[in-house]
């Protein structure tokens, strides 16, 4: 509303609305005659507007979370870019996730065509991006998230609430931050949780290896923060350097073969697997085919560096027993059985009861890196797949949890991409030990594709 005029009656002031094209002088031949003092007028007037000014900006900065806004204070730091907290406001904090999942259901994390249709799916809390092992962008998972959102809200007045939870990498939060800052009215039906899902070695007495990797996803992280910044750098330094010592120990054994990084970083994708777990197993799969398509390459007279790129160009990450299936090596050259031992060596395993873990993090590590960061809580990822290879499902999750220093809250009961080899009775039972726990159930797709539906 436009001040633009005042009346005095009785000690009161009321304001009335004028025509636009109002001048000053109108204005004060107004005040002379309804003998006004325009000077304390304008004053009063000027007050007022100043302070529904003020309202405007704290009413919309109630709506602004400390999260959000602290998440602003540190893209501004470590980037230099000036960023409006306002510009943040579909961002979700762990703590405000945490309010909201006791009122979410099975069915609400289920992506059916029917379920989206009738705009009962409103949430998804698991997926990845092309900076770890998904295919897809960023921003075009942003878009489709925020398209759904849309829909969604038209039907039901709901927000979508939408995590990107990558392995062991906070690269796809901070490009996420970025392009919703710059165009937030994009996103005013998403909400977007910043999140990771960090990865762990334990006792694995079910399986066929000492140790297996079990995950736990990671809410409301602040992607700038110094403290996280270092854990996931040294996580990652930590695989490419053993990727580089097991290369070297497998050419000291077999220096004809011609290992070297860059081949296998092209072969095996270093650069979208880098930061996942169980690399180690992708290494050795390098050292058994590059030797065994040596050794054909010397039966046939060949070049062997020319012959494993034609093998390989199209049977990226291959294992030695995979290229036997396809007919590209004969079944008679084996695996090196000195590659074992260097496996051995770098896969996490146990020396005098004592976890040895190379390339990758021990749950008092995670916790470690994760305990005084604020706003945030852990859930299991997919507990199914720990109570594969583990004796007693319930105290090893109840033993997590306790040593958790409180961070988890949660477990993916509803996780939505379960293979065909997990029993529904073993995902039920698992959700009963956890709720008896006191840990909340959350769902998610754990969507790899390049699109996110």
């Amino acid at each position: 509303m436009k001040v633009s005029a005042v009346k005095v009656n009785d000690g009161k002031v009321y304001f009335q609305n004028r025509l636009k094209d109002d001048t000053r002088e109108n204005y004060y031949e107004y005040a002379n005659l309804h003998h006004i003092d325009y000077k304390k007028t304008a004053a009063y007037s000027a007050s007022v507007i100043a302070a529904g000014m003020g309202i405007v900006y704290l009413t919309r900065n109630l709506n602004v979370s400390q999260y959000a806004k602290n998440l602003a204070r540190s893209i501004e730091a470590v980037t230099g870019k000036k960023v409006n907290p306002q510009s943040l406001s579909c961002i979700m904090g762990g703590d405000e996730l945490l309010k909201i999942l006791p009122k979410l259901e099975k069915k609400n994390y289920d992506a059916s065509a029917k379920n989206m249709s009738n705009g009962i799916f409103v949430a998804d809390l698991h997926s990845h991006s092309n900076y770890s092992d998904g295919n897809g962008h960023v921003k075009n998972l942003l878009e489709d998230a925020a398209e759904y959102a849309d829909i969604l809200y038209k039907k039901t007045k709901q927000k979508f609430i939408f995590a990107l939870t990558d392995n062991d990498t906070m690269e796809g939060v901070k490009e996420a931050l970025e392009i919703i800052s710059s165009n937030p009215s994009r996103y005013k039906h998403l909400r977007f949780v910043p999140a990771l899902e960090v990865s762990f070695a334990h006792k694995a007495p079910k399986s066929n290896n000492q140790c297996e990797m079990s995950e736990l996803l990671v809410y409301g992280i602040n992607p700038y923060s110094e403290k996280l910044n270092k854990f996931v750098n040294n996580i990652k330094n930590k695989r490419t350097g053993m990727v580089n010592s097991f290369i070297n120990a497998a050419f000291q054994k077999c220096p004809l073969s011609n290992f070297n990084f860059d081949e296998f970083a092209n072969f095996y994708e270093f650069r979208k697997y880098g930061n996942v777990m169980n690399i180690h197993w992708r290494v050795k799969h390098y050292a058994d085919t590059k030797h065994a398509v040596s050794i054909l390459a010397g039966r046939n007279k060949e070049n062997p560096n020319v012959l494993y790129d034609l093998i390989m160009r199209d049977n990226k990450g291959a294992s030695l027993g995979q290229l036997h299936e396809y007919g590209k090596v004969p079944g008679d050259i084996k695996e090196n059985p000195e590659f074992n031992e260097i496996f051995n060596k770098y896969a996490p395993h146990f020396e005098n009861g004592k976890l040895v873990s190379v390339s990758e993090n021990t749950f008092e590590e995670v916790i470690d890196a994760f305990k005084d960061e604020k706003n945030i809580f852990m859930a299991f990822a997919h507990p199914s797949y720990l109570a594969e290879v583990v004796d007693n499902p319930y105290q090893e999750l109840k033993y997590l949890t306790e040593h958790s220093k409180g961070l988890i809250k949660a477990s993916e009961s509803y996780y939505q991409a379960y293979n065909d080899g997990i029993k529904k009775e073993t995902v039920e039972y698992l959700q009963s030990k956890t709720e008896s726990l006191n840990l909340l159930n959350i769902g998610g797709r754990d969507n790899h594709e390049s699109k996110l539906f």
